[in-house]
C-alpha cells in the first residue's frame, strides 16, 4: 500500500486530543510494566510524534481505515525524503486521520531500502 506522505505542517494536531489520546495508549499498550517501583519512564512519558499519510484528507482517512482492519501497514517513500536517517525498528508514532484526529498508535516493525524507496512496516499497538 504506497501513499503519499503529507506534510505534517499542513496538518492541524490539536495537542490536547494527542496528549489525552497518549494517555490512553500508554496506559493500554503497558510501556511501563513496572511504573510504582521504577517511576515513569523516558518513553512514557514523552508523546512520540504524530503523522498523517496521504495527499488529501480522504486518503489519510482511507489509509487509517486499511491501517486498522489489517492493524498492520506499510509505507514507502523516496531514500531522499529521510536525510541519511531511516526509521528504526521499534519507534512508536501515533497514526493520525486526514483531520489531524489520533487514530492509532503504531511501531515500526520493518525497514528496508528497495533500489531508491524505503519501505517502513509497522503494526498498530493501541487503537480506541
Amino acid at each position: 500500500m504506497e501513499h503519499p506522505e503529507v506534510d505534517p505542517s499542513d496538518v492541524e494536531f490539536d495537542h490536547e486530543e494527542l496528549r489525552v489520546f497518549w494517555d490512553l495508549a500508554r496506559y493500554h499498550a503497558k510501556l511501563n510494566a513496572a511504573p510504582t517501583y521504577f517511576g515513569p519512564t523516558t518513553l512514557e512519558s514523552v508523546p512520540p510524534p504524530a503523522w498523517a499519510w496521504g495527499e488529501t484528507p480522504e486518503e489519510s482517512d482511507a489509509f487509517v481505515v486499511s491501517v486498522l482492519a489489517d492493524e498492520a501497514g506499510r509505507t514507502s517513500a523516496p531514500v531522499s525524503d529521510y536525510d541519511g536517517v531511516l526509521p528504526e525498528v521499534g519507534v512508536l508514532s501515533i497514526l493520525c486521520d486526514g483531520a489531524g484526529t489520533p487514530r492509532a498508535l503504531v511501531e515500526v516493525s520493518g525497514v528496508r531500502v528497495e533500489a531508491d524507496e524505503v519501505v517502513e512496516s509497522f503494526t498498530v499497538v493501541y487503537q480506541p
